[in-house]
């Protein structure tokens, strides 16, 4: 089980914090069928990736584990998406440099970031195929919003979607954190609504 927290550093201080990094520590296990008000034991660290324009590094992920259920629990940096090596803030940026058109920006961060086409293709895909879920998790967080119509033109909707997060949310680390407490999952994960 993956659980984001609120980071203010940047990923190259979290980087060299390491170990000293005040992690926070779940006050009881958080697994949906064990909730037990027992805190859980540290139970070591791992490595993963972060990339962003100025910084390249393995970062540490804090673990729990629950002695009483048996399950794990990683706590997530808020500039991380689960399963993405590229930080939060930069597969964001090419989002919007994609959707709004801001190809020199975009020219800078394919040459900065060593993305390839495929890259930029991926998130863009990834990103209009989860537009729904997005929509329906925005209406949950701010109820009083006005959400783009279904319209067949996808990139219109997606302009207005990312519109609303860059103008709702204090920060993008804000909406994705938000998005994953509600439906425990990132913006960017693969999802087929039924």
């Amino acid at each position: 089980m993956q659980l984001i927290f609120h980071v203010e550093c940047t990923p190259e201080e979290y980087h060299k914090a390491g170990r000293r990094f005040t992690f926070p520590r779940p006050e009881r296990c958080l697994h949906p069928e064990c909730l037990m008000p027992i805190p859980p034991e540290s139970h070591g660290f791992y490595t993963r990736n972060a990339i962003t324009i100025d910084f390249a590094g393995r970062i540490l992920i804090r673990r729990f584990y629950c002695e009483y259920c048996g399950h794990t629990m990683s706590y997530l940096p808020s500039f991380c998406l689960p399963h993405y090596q590229y930080t939060l803030e930069m597969i964001f940026l090419g989002l919007l440099c994609h959707f709004f058109k801001l190809l020199p920006l975009l020219f800078v961060l394919m040459q900065h970031l060593y993305w390839q086409r495929q890259h930029l293709q991926f998130y863009r895909r990834r990103f209009k195929a989860n537009l729904t879920r997005i929509q329906i998790v925005l209406r949950n967080l701010i109820p009083e919003i006005v959400l783009p119509s279904d319209e067949n033109d996808i990139t219109k909707r997606a302009q207005k979607v990312l519109n609303i997060v860059t103008t709702g949310f204090n920060s993008i680390q804000a909406f994705s954190s938000r998005f994953f407490a509600q439906c425990n999952n990132s913006f960017m994960a693969p999802c087929k609504l039924v």
